[in-house]
C-alpha cells in the first residue's frame, strides 16, 4: 500500500465515524448518545472573542430602550 492509499483510507475512516458520531448525538436517548452530543458540540462551537457574528453594542447592553426604538421608529427626534 502506498502512503497516498493508506492517507486516503484514514480519512474514510475518520469521515464514517464523524457521521456515525452525527447520527448517533441527534438520538440523545443513552448515554453513549449524549457522550458523542459532548464531543460534536466542543468540537463545532465557536469560542466567543472569535465569534465574528458578536456584536458589542447587544453584548455591552448598549442598545434602545423600548421607548427609545418606539420614538426612532415613527421619526420622532426627541
Amino acid at each position: 500500500m502506498s502512503p497516498k492509499t493508506k492517507q486516503i483510507e484514514k480519512l474514510e475512516r475518520a469521515t464514517r465515524l464523524k457521521i456515525w458520531m452525527a447520527g448517533k448525538s441527534s438520538r440523545n436517548k443513552t448515554l453513549s448518545d449524549r457522550f458523542c452530543r459532548f464531543l460534536i458540540r466542543g468540537a463545532t462551537s465557536v469560542k466567543p472573542e472569535e465569534d465574528f457574528l458578536r456584536d458589542p453594542l447587544i453584548d455591552d447592553d448598549l442598545g434602545f430602550d423600548p421607548d427609545e426604538l418606539d420614538r426612532f421608529q415613527r421619526g420622532e427626534t426627541n
